[in-house]
């Protein structure tokens, strides 16, 4: 139902990486997560793993909203962070040959969908910080989108459509290595939909 890959890694000369990325699998639903601890190093990565932690003690199937001001609140106290959470499921609600998609970004993340026109509205603030509002994306997905979620040390300018044919590893592979930023925390996180 969902071919998934990820790389993530630190700043060029950091040893711990700011960056995290969270896939969660249940029987008809996956959860994923790209975040960005803000700035880089130990205090990033604190950050940034503390929002998985969050996410990872909440039910698969807890309402994203929730879920983000979970992580919002787990991350008080904590440096912050940009966040970008997707939660993809086959529902009664859903067409034939789709899965419903609902998301939410916080901050300077990437989500795409290739194969899909679905608009989304990332919500500015700073997770643990300040956040007025969540903007809770919701739509289908045919079978056959691509989705593909970046932090920001992955250039918003990747030429992902002409990227397509490439499966998700080496799709990620391609933008660590080609369209990454050395002065900062990278992490790609690309997951394909069957149906």
């Amino acid at each position: 139902m969902w071919k998934t890959a990820y790389r993530t890694s630190p700043k060029t000369g950091e040893r711990e990486n700011g960056d995290a990325v969270l896939v969660r699998r249940g029987p008809e639903a996956i959860t994923l997560a790209v975040i960005d601890g803000l700035g880089h190093g130990r205090m990033a990565a604190l950050a940034a793993h503390a929002a998985v932690e969050c996410l990872n003690r909440l039910p698969l199937a807890v309402d994203l909203e929730e879920a983000m001001r979970a992580v919002h609140e787990a991350l008080r106290g904590t440096r912050g962070a940009a966040a970008a959470v997707c939660q993809l499921g086959a529902t009664p609600t859903s067409s034939a040959g789709t899965v419903s998609f609902v998301c939410c970004g916080v901050g300077n993340v990437e989500i795409r969908c290739l194969g899909a026109k679905l608009p989304i509205l990332l919500s500015p603030g700073v997770l643990g910080a300040r956040v007025q509002s969540f903007r809770i994306c919701r739509g289908e997905l045919p079978s056959g989108a691509r989705l593909v979620m970046f932090s920001d040390g992955i250039s918003q300018r990747a030429p992902l459509d002409s990227l397509r044919q490439q499966d998700p590893d080496s799709l990620c592979d391609t933008l660590m290595r080609e369209h990454r930023k050395p002065d900062d925390d990278a992490s790609v996180l690309v997951c394909d939909t069957e149906a």
